[in-house]
């Protein structure tokens, strides 16, 4: 009993709302098998754009109040409202300049309209982000943890029966900005019995509020355009089955994806905690972050990579074979994706998020350079490869910040986990081809083996 007192919920309670990600990911099975590659192509290109504007209507707040709140939770919730207030006021300038860019993508018509609908639902996304960053900077990730399962359950349930119902895609994404509005209201209310989220507003309070998140919003802008400009950059291109198919493969690594995402949600609290209060703390829990990443995601990254083919054929069906050459990319890059994210999470967390545009800036122009060269060439296969290298830019980068800042022993050590992990995961995809068998797995073999040696705690934190 004393030992399960011991044990830390908090990644469980994480991972229990992430895994309720498979619901919105069965949203887009069931547009994918229903309306076919083409038109699943044009709303996965929709998505992708609404993803890159929904950073200019968070402008980093999200993360701004989970820091906050972390390091005073007595007076960092009283942001809350203020910052919604803040992302209302941003999305009026996003909506007006979705016209011109959408037309400059080819959206017309239907096109058009489901690119506005799905901006509308990125409002109250961001909105709900916010509202998470409070419960997560409390240390409340259960209370999270079910927030997030009723917005995804309700969501997906009623845009699924309107699919089968219409068949239509404005009247799925109408149904979807409503059901995320009404959620938000709900949020805010059971909030707001539980803490103070109000604060006095004036012009002054809020220019000096955007100016603390213009780092924040800067990088957010910077990272969810390099995660989306392959899909957007394959859809100008004319490219519209192959884009299809790439966001297949993509929606699958998002899956995958989640598994850190659970774990550095945890770390950031923790680390802007300790930062705050216990500064020489900061070590252990990158140690223990590192050691969560190892060893729960790295060995399912592992898996997929090995089952990638059949994943596909069981998830799409026949007709999506095409996606495995980008897939059997992307999956091995997340073993690199999750340390790049950990080393951000430090940096936003220690108060030097100043640091960040710039390596985002580096990391973004580098994936849009190459996407330019190998998407013409290669199609969705390029611009896995161009995400590939550019993850590894970014994570080199800033583990050497970290380098310099002090940590010299633990980023060594993180340097030579990443090169194997990435050996390790990229073995099976090598096999497939055309590398031999008995090369591959003595690869694999070789690069876990160096990992477990590698991470010895009283090395790691010597």
């Amino acid at each position: 009993m004393n030992q399960l007192r011991r044990l830390d919920w908090s990644y469980l309670y994480a991972f229990l709302g992430e895994v309720t990600l498979a619901l919105t990911f069965v949203f887009y099975i069931a547009i994918a098998r229903v309306l076919g590659p083409e038109e699943y192509g044009i709303f996965a290109a929709a998505i992708a754009l609404a993803a890159i504007l929904s950073l200019f209507i968070q402008f980093g707040f999200p993360t701004l109040i989970n820091r906050e709140v972390a390091a005073n939770p007595i007076e960092g919730p009283k942001s809350t409202m203020g910052f919604l207030l803040l992302e209302v006021l941003t999305s009026i300038p996003v909506l007006v300049v979705l016209l011109p860019l959408a037309l400059l993508l080819g959206y017309q018509g239907d096109g058009l309209i489901i690119c506005y609908l799905a901006v509308l639902s990125e409002v109250a996304r961001a909105a709900k982000m916010t509202l998470r960053g409070t419960f997560k900077g409390m240390g409340w990730f259960r209370a999270e943890s079910i927030a997030v399962a009723i917005e995804r359950t309700a969501t997906v349930v009623i845009a699924i029966a309107v699919l089968f119902g219409t068949k239509n895609l404005i009247w799925v994404m109408a149904s979807v900005v409503i059901v995320r509005f009404l959620d938000v209201l709900g949020v805010v209310y059971y909030l707001n019995r539980k803490l103070n989220i109000w604060s006095t507003l004036s012009f002054n309070n809020c220019l000096e509020s955007l100016k603390i998140a213009y780092p924040f919003a800067v990088s957010g802008i910077l990272w969810i355009l390099f995660y989306q400009i392959d899909l957007v950059m394959i859809k100008g291109m004319g490219f519209n089955e192959e884009a299809g198919l790439y966001s297949a493969s993509y929606r699958l690594l998002e899956i995958f994806s989640s598994l850190p995402r659970v774990i550095l949600y945890v770390i950031f609290t923790r680390l802007a905690r300790y930062h705050a209060n216990e500064p020489e703390k900061v070590p252990e829990q990158i140690y223990k972050a590192t050691r969560v990443l190892l060893g729960g995601v790295l060995p399912i990254i592992l898996v997929a990579v090995c089952l990638q083919k059949p994943l596909v054929q069981m998830v799409y069906g026949a007709k999506y074979i095409g996606s495995i050459p980008s897939l059997s990319i992307l999956l091995p890059s997340l073993s690199v994706s999750m340390f790049g994210a950990l080393t951000q999470r430090f940096l936003q967390a220690t108060g030097r998020e100043k640091t960040l545009p710039k390596i985002l800036l580096i990391t973004t122009l580098t994936n849009i350079a190459i996407n330019f060269i190998l998407i013409p060439r290669l199609g969705g296969m390029g611009a896995a490869l161009a995400t590939l290298i550019s993850e590894i830019v970014l994570c080199g980068i800033g583990l050497l910040i970290m380098f310099r800042d002090g940590y010299k022993r633990v980023t060594k050590r993180l340097y030579a986990i990443v090169l194997c992990g990435l050996i390790a995961t990229g073995s099976p995809s090598l096999m497939l081809m055309g590398l031999s068998p008995v090369v591959g797995i003595g690869l694999m073999i070789t690069s876990l083996v160096t990992i477990l040696f590698l991470f010895r705690r009283q090395q790691f934190l010597a």
